[in-house]
């Protein structure tokens, strides 16, 4: 039986859910798993909500307060499921105490943000990944391995496009049309235009020019 490695989880929303997912289904999806993940605490700012994501997650504790699971010793990683504006702080945290960190893209608000999370979470030595996800499923990885092969020739340019239509109804209260909380005003920038140019990188892994872009008439 493989070692147990603590898991601390700061949101409980939609990559919160995910992840937590992801976890317990990782024991017998990765066979053999070089870990066991172990649900240990979750954090989130609203106590009620947060409480009840760990019960139904199966998460042995719950907290209000990110510092309480960047502390606890039963934790070997973090995974930062949070808002945007919640990346940077939590992130760094956890690496200089010493714990792995797993974080949800886009990884900063900013080029210069996102920097300095990779920079100092680097110096500490731990393993750290942003969820990039997109870049491995197979129909990409396909791509890339066309790509260079040479059965698509040279690729000059590159067109994506994220298509979601949650986001369009005008009375939804989300901070990731919040710009200070997301990055921007637009929920595809920076987060599906961050998958968009990552699967774009992982693919073509070149300089090619790229155009992507996000319209919502409600918006």
């Amino acid at each position: 039986m493989a070692d147990e490695i603590g898991i601390g989880m700061l949101g409980y929303a939609f990559m919160g859910k995910a992840h937590s997912n992801a976890f317990r289904k990782l024991p017998y999806i990765a066979w053999p798993p070089p870990l066991v993940p172990k649900l240990v605490a979750i954090a989130g700012r609203n106590e009620e909500a947060v409480a009840d994501a760990a019960l139904r997650y199966g998460y042995e504790r719950w907290t209000t307060d990110w510092r309480d699971i960047v502390a606890d010793p039963a934790i070997g990683l973090f995974d930062n499921g949070g808002p945007n504006s919640l990346h940077a702080e939590p992130t760094i945290a956890a690496a200089e105490a010493g714990k792995h960190v797993l974080c949800e893209k886009p990884l900063g608000r900013d080029a210069a943000e996102s920097y300095e999370i990779w920079q100092r979470v680097a110096a500490t030595g731990v393993k750290h990944l942003c969820a990039f996800n997109y870049r491995f499923v197979p129909a990409v990885r396909l791509a890339r391995e066309m790509i260079e092969a040479g059965e698509l020739g040279e690729i000059r340019h590159f067109r994506g496009r994220y298509l979601q239509d949650w986001g369009d109804d005008p009375t939804l209260d989300t901070w990731r049309f919040d710009a200070q909380a997301a990055g921007s005003g637009a929920a595809a920038f920076p987060d599906g235009g961050c998958s968009s140019t990552r699967s774009f990188r992982a693919v073509v892994r070149s300089s090619t020019s790229a155009s992507i872009s996000w319209t919502s008439p409600s918006r």
